[in-house]
């Protein structure tokens, strides 16, 4: 046995870690502050809306695709590698692209690559730990530390040499990721036949299933509908891009700290429980959006508010993670992890990225905001009641056959 292969597995999982803080770097300079850079390119809000719901329409096709190519020829590792390999290109290509079109297409490329890659690896961490998988939420630090750094990083480098340096470093971080990829641990226990089905009809045949998908729509609109345009909103408010960036860190600190509280906090709380608390302190987080800069609500507010807000990804995404490990077949499981993409990403970022730049051409933008964190309180409470109603169907379900 090689001395790999004796290593524990959360010391072999430590490619992992570095994938989703290289990951996240390069999405957190890079993402939120497209906006900013196709604002300066002399498009409005609506055409900048019509972007941002391109490249999350793109996901569904990437989701689906990149994930049934992984789970065909059983070697999601080497799909992330590809991918992350023509994510390099891609954004070599945007930085020299002029129009609209190029720009449309550069950015549908961008996110047909880039965002099934942290789902596989998710797939692939969940194989690495074995039964140790109460400790995925300690590996997905990573992705908060990731974040806070490229926000750091934005905000030292946006105001000194403008946006387009953002290119070249979001170029050598994913190359980074390609490194990080080729040190994992190809998938194993599924033996890789030429012509090895994918059993996709599993992932639409349970109630669970809807609830999983379902609550990951809900979540991506929630997301991306509010800060998608985060950047725009603060720089129309008067606010800076070190400011922007500023709470952005304080966010995924408190995101750092529910994930590295996670093995704590699973056994406490019931899955679903989780998920609707993250959905309740996310509008807080951006209810402190809608009031930032007034009087009754001074800078101390909005970072507790986005310090507790910012626990809402690791709320939401680590109890749905494990549900969809326990739920479908290793043969299907790179697809069922991509499909997180699809609903949250594809059809929940989507409507929400343009419902937001719709209305954010309409209504004053403290209106805005207040609209979404309400729409997003209330999603917490149908997550929770959606949840008592999917149990209650399977266990009847569970009775039926049993009789």
């Amino acid at each position: 046995m090689s001395e790999t292969n004796r290593m524990h597995p959360l010391l072999r999982s430590i490619p992992y870690f570095l994938f989703f803080v290289f990951y996240w770097v390069a999405e957190a300079l890079f993402v939120p502050y497209l906006g900013l850079y196709f604002e300066l390119r002399g498009m409005n809000s609506v055409q900048i809306g019509m972007l941002n719901g391109l490249f999350y329409v793109v996901t569904i096709v990437s989701a689906m695709t990149i994930g049934y190519f992984a789970d065909k020829t059983r070697r999601p590792r080497l799909t992330v590698s590809i991918c992350f390999s023509c994510v390099v290109l891609v954004v070599l290509y945007m930085s020299r692209a002029a129009t609209l079109p190029h720009l449309a297409a550069a950015y549908a490329l961008y996110g047909y690559f880039v965002v099934s890659c942290c789902d596989l690896v998710d797939k692939l961490l969940l194989e690495q730990l074995e039964s140790d998988t109460r400790y995925f939420g300690l590996f997905r630090v990573g992705s908060p530390l990731g974040y806070s750094g490229g926000a750091i990083l934005a905000g030292v480098l946006i105001p000194r040499l403008g946006t387009t340096s953002l290119f070249p470093v979001c170029m050598l971080f994913a190359a980074l990721c390609i490194a990080m990829s080729l040190l994992m641990k190809e998938s194993s226990g599924v033996p890789r036949r030429q012509k090895a089905g994918v059993p996709v009809k599993q992932l639409f045949t349970s109630w669970q299933s809807a609830y999983i998908y379902g609550t990951m729509v809900l979540w991506g609109f929630s997301e991306a509908g509010a800060l998608s345009y985060l950047a725009v909103y603060m720089s129309d408010r008067g606010f800076s891009t070190e400011y922007t960036s500023v709470l952005i860190t304080i966010a995924m600190v408190g995101q750092t700290v529910a994930f590295s509280l996670m093995p704590a906090i699973q056994p406490v709380l019931h899955p679903k429980t989780m998920v609707m608390l993250g959905f309740l302190v996310f509008s807080g987080r951006i209810l402190s959006l809608a009031l930032i800069g007034t009087q009754q609500f001074p800078f101390f507010l909005v970072a507790v508010f986005h310090f507790i807000g910012g626990s809402a990804q690791a709320l939401i995404l680590t109890p749905i993670t494990l549900m969809i490990g326990r739920t479908f077949s290793r043969e299907v499981s790179s697809t069922a992890q991509t499909m997180k993409t699809v609903a949250s990403k594809g059809i929940g970022s989507s409507t929400g990225a343009f419902l937001y730049g719709w209305l954010y051409s309409q209504l004053p933008a403290r209106s805005v905001m207040v609209l979404f964190t309400c729409l997003i309180f209330g999603f917490g409470i149908l997550s929770r009641l959606g949840g008592v109603w999917v149990d209650a169907r399977t266990k009847a379900g569970q009775a039926r056959q049993s009789v």
